[in-house]
């Protein structure tokens, strides 16, 4: 421990085991601290510890003589970087190196040990702080002859040094300083033989070496004194910057220690300014003393105030520059831009789509597979999608389309598109984002599964009771009051079809702001009508008008309110049954004066609903605007509707869930019942398209496996003399002809065991055996079916050529064939075979009104009985067999 001391001592390190040099050194210290009245402490050491450095830099003292090598010098450096004393440029330290003289030619010279890798190096800055004092480099032009010659001496006689081939050894400074010893002494001897003095009279040559200048092969001129001292000639060393390519920072000479012909001390010359981390040389005292005791501690409360205040404007300045910033950020950032190639579409057909979206939506989220989602409605003039529905990004969307050919993205228009984007609220419809690239301009919002307001108030297995009818009220108000304390100040449209009701029963209000976005659109038939319905909530000061901002009014949308109450209590629409006419509203309302002045409103007065209720329906529908009240006045006028509620939220969801279970087994019921028609509906069209078999097989989920049969026989007609027919004939006539024909064999297949395979144009295919195999049946059931259809035809009546009459030409096979179910849209039971290529060709090669059989038809038909065959002869057919 440190004795308390008046005067903050001096610490002198010495890390270094070279004695003479402390002996040297200490006492010069220990004169220049008594004479400035600071104690001294010396400290030995021969390497440099860690922990020693942390010590040494806590202890308060004013001044440390660093006595060292050039590597504990590198790492006292790095330590004081480090413990952050080097960052402000307070401290320098100077260094003497009395060994190493400074090469050009070494890059990390002095900041790094000679082995050390270089990237403990990559940040030289702490050396900045640094002045090291180094012996001056060789200036003299021939010193590198001077070099060889040393080295050439040191391999000849009698020294035999032997050297590496490869490796050049580097010749010490010292070599030169003997060199410059010898030729003193000898130019000193010499004018002493010259002077009849001896050789061995050493004080008397001693004369002749002191007080006076030599040139060094060095380069340097240097001064001996009369103590026969040479002065040394020294380079103050700095970190610079290199002019190279890429510039980097190692340390260069910065000034020199030069001798004068006088007998002071050398002459330090400056020759490139020194790179201060301050920009100018530290003070050897602070301005304030070490401990503050030359300036006065009392503070000056103006500029404490001055400062405060600056202070203060300079945080308002940066945070207002800041959320500017970030504003200007969200404008340019188009966060809410849609790529209509991210956006999944559902075919859409109006309200029937959203009910079968709203009822398979869990599946329709669960496999979103571009494969299974309907393909796209698009207008073939336009190219415009016509859907209303979709996925974006995980959420089901509603679009609302914007019928414009270009949308540009003004200032104003992203300001817009910002202030939407950033209205949350659980009474309002989140605006998820909007496409603008042409033909497919549209908004997105959020989907709700149970339609618009309007839709529930017309669904009439829907009960809505007075609990019902108080939330979706109380979210409709709240909803408002959060618009019109935005930044979109009003609704300007609100109306039932633009109030929204999620799955949790809960109302959000949608289809505000961006009518800078909606404006000048070029509307279609359908959609200007929905936009001319929405008069029948409109303000009279508004309808009065012959153009106003689509913002509307906040006391017009007090109205609007009115009428969304009076369809909320009645379920008869915006102004009951039977709902007059647009004009006729528009009349009534706007000029009341035509009418003996009695304002024209919804019949209120028939509802059947509390006093309080009709109160603020008349006051919400005042003919003058500031007449009626805003939407935190209609809340508590309002409060009644939900006296009687439980206060607990949780037996208000139960009762609720009670009563909704209860519609909902009814609604349930009726629909199971419908679903169970159109089953059967589909299951006797599945029968009619495929064998009983094979058709029950399908509705069980069974896989039909194509089968192999080893004797049927199939059937082929065709009428003769079609084409000519069809020629002459229309194409409807054509229809009902072939419409009349079939039905008329399709009703006489139905008494034999066979299946109507398919009809091609006039072609007529049955086949007997299959799926369910009958023996030798099949050939009977077949030849029997092909006279009884002969038979048919010579009767069948033309409807528009009633005077002729067609002929048919029958060709029969028997053989093996494979029937199996192909594919799944409009699955067909198909057979494969020769048997099926040969009954063909028989139909193909035979005659009018004859039945052309086959030989193997004959063997299965002679085997059966009862069948009289004629033999045609030999004819040529083309059958491949396999």
């Amino acid at each position: 421990m440190l004795p308390p001391l008046a005067r903050k001592p001096i610490i002198m390190p010495f890390w270094t085991s070279d004695k003479s040099l402390r002996f040297c050194i200490t006492p010069t210290i220990e004169t220049l601290s008594d004479a400035l009245g600071h104690p001294l402490y010396t400290l030995h050491c021969n390497v440099l510890p860690h922990a020693f450095c942390d010590w040494l830099f806590h202890v308060d003292v004013e001044m440390y003589v660093l006595i060292a090598d050039a590597y504990s010098l590198v790492d006292f450096i790095r330590f004081m970087q480090v413990q952050g004393l080097l960052d402000s440029g307070e401290y320098v330290v100077i260094a003497l190196e009395k060994e190493e003289t400074y090469n050009p030619d070494k890059e990390y010279q002095f900041i790094r040990r000679e082995f050390e890798a270089a990237w403990l190096v990559a940040d030289p800055t702490p050396f900045r702080s640094v002045l090291l004092v180094t012996p001056g480099a060789p200036l003299h032009p021939d010193y590198s002859l001077f070099q060889d010659l040393v080295l050439n001496y040191s391999e000849s006689e009698p020294f035999n040094i032997p050297f590496h081939p490869v490796i050049k050894v580097e010749v010490p400074i010292y070599a030169g300083l003997v060199y410059d010893a010898v030729m003193i002494y000898a130019s000193a001897l010499t004018q002493a033989l010259a002077d009849n003095i001896s050789e061995f009279n050493g004080s008397a040559v001693f004369q002749y070496i002191k007080s006076r200048p030599y040139e060094s092969i060095l380069g340097f001129s240097v001064m001996i004194d009369d103590q026969g001292d040479a002065e040394g000639n020294y380079t103050v060393m700095a970190l610079v910057e290199d002019d190279e390519e890429p510039p980097s920072q190692r340390m260069k000479p910065v000034a020199r220690f030069t001798y004068q012909e006088s007998k002071d001390l050398p002459l330090l010359k400056k020759e490139r300014p020194i790179n201060w981390i301050s920009g100018t040389p530290p003070r050897s005292e602070p301005q304030c003393g070490f401990t503050g005791e030359k300036c006065e501690t009392k503070p000056e409360w103006k500029m404490i105030s001055i400062y405060t205040v600056c202070f203060a404007i300079s945080v308002g300045a940066a945070m207002f520059m800041f959320r500017h910033y970030r504003y200007e950020q969200k404008l340019a950032g188009l966060l809410w831009k849609v790529e209509m190639k991210d956006l999944v579409l559902l075919r859409s057909d109006h309200d029937g789509a959203f009910q079968k979206f709203r009822s398979n939506l869990y599946e329709m989220e669960t496999s979103k597979t571009e494969s299974e989602v309907p393909s796209l409605m698009d207008d073939p003039v336009t190219g415009r999608t016509q859907s209303r529905v979709g996925f974006y990004k995980g959420n089901a969307v509603y679009i609302y389309h914007v019928y414009k050919k270009n949308i540009d993205l003004t200032r104003s228009l992203r300001k817009e598109m910002i202030q939407i984007r950033e209205m949350r609220h659980e009474n309002v419809n989140p605006f998820i984002g909007a496409c603008v690239d042409p033909p497919n301009m549209c908004i997105l919002t959020l989907f709700s599964t149970r339609g618009s307001l309007q839709d529930v108030l017309k669904n009439a297995d829907l009960h809505l009771d007075t609990m019902f009818i108080a939330s979706l009220v109380a979210d409709l108000v709240k909803g408002m009051i959060y618009i019109h304390d935005s930044e979109i100040v009003s609704h300007g449209n609100l109306k039932s079809s633009n109030c929204i009701v999620d799955n949790r029963w809960m109302l959000k209000i949608t289809d505000f702001g961006l009518h800078e976005f909606r404006a000048n659109q070029d509307l279609p038939a359908e959609a200007q009508d929905i936009r001319n319905k929405s008069i029948m909530w409109r303000a009279p000061e508004l309808l009065k008008k012959l153009s106003f901002h689509p913002r509307g009014t906040q006391k017009g949308d007090v109205y609007s309110f009115g009428i969304v109450l009076f369809e909320i209590l009645g379920r008869k629409g915006p102004w009951g049954l039977p709902e007059p006419s647009l004009k006729y509203i528009e009349d009534r309302v706007c000029n009341p004066q035509h009418y003996g002045g009695e304002l024209f409103r919804p019949p209120y007065h028939a509802l059947d609903c509390p006093d309080y209720l009709k109160q603020c329906m008349e006051e919400c529908w005042q003919e003058n605007p500031d007449d009626r009240p805003d939407f935190k006045f209609i809340k508590i006028k309002l409060r009644p509707l939900h006296l009687g509620l439980n206060a607990n939220i949780f037996d208000n969801m139960i009762s609720i869930m009670e009563k909704y279970a209860c519609n909902l087994e009814s609604v349930v019921k009726e629909r199971t019942n419908q679903l169970l028609e159109e089953k059967k509906k589909t299951e006797n069209l599945l029968l009619r398209m495929l064998p009983k078999p094979v058709a029950e097989q399908l509705l069980r989920g069974e896989k039909v496996e194509a089968e192999s049969f080893d004797s049927v026989t199939i059937y082929f007609s065709d009428i003769v003399g079609f084409t000519s027919l069809s020629a002459i004939s229309t194409p409807l006539q054509v229809v009902d002809l072939l419409n009349d024909l079939y039905t008329c064999f399709d009703s006489i297949i139905g008494n034999y065991d066979v299946y109507k395979v398919e009809t091609i144009g006039d072609a007529y295919m049955v086949v007997s055996g299959l799926p369910i195999r009958n023996g030798d049946r099949h050939a009977g059931e077949i030849a029997s079916l092909a006279l009884r259809l002969r038979q048919a035809i010579e009767t069948f009546e033309i409807r528009h050529r009633p005077n002729e009459r067609l002929s048919l030409r029958i060709g029969i096979n028997s053989g093996p064939c494979v029937a199996g179910v192909v594919g799944l849209k409009m699955p067909r039971y198909c057979l494969f075979g020769d048997t099926v290529n040969t009954a063909s060709r028989m139909e193909s090669t035979g005659e009018a009104m004859k039945i052309h059989v086959s030989e193997a038809c004959k063997k299965v038909l002679d085997k059966l009985g009862g069948y009289r065959l004629e033999e045609r002869g030999l004819i040529q057919i083309k059958v491949s067999f396999a």
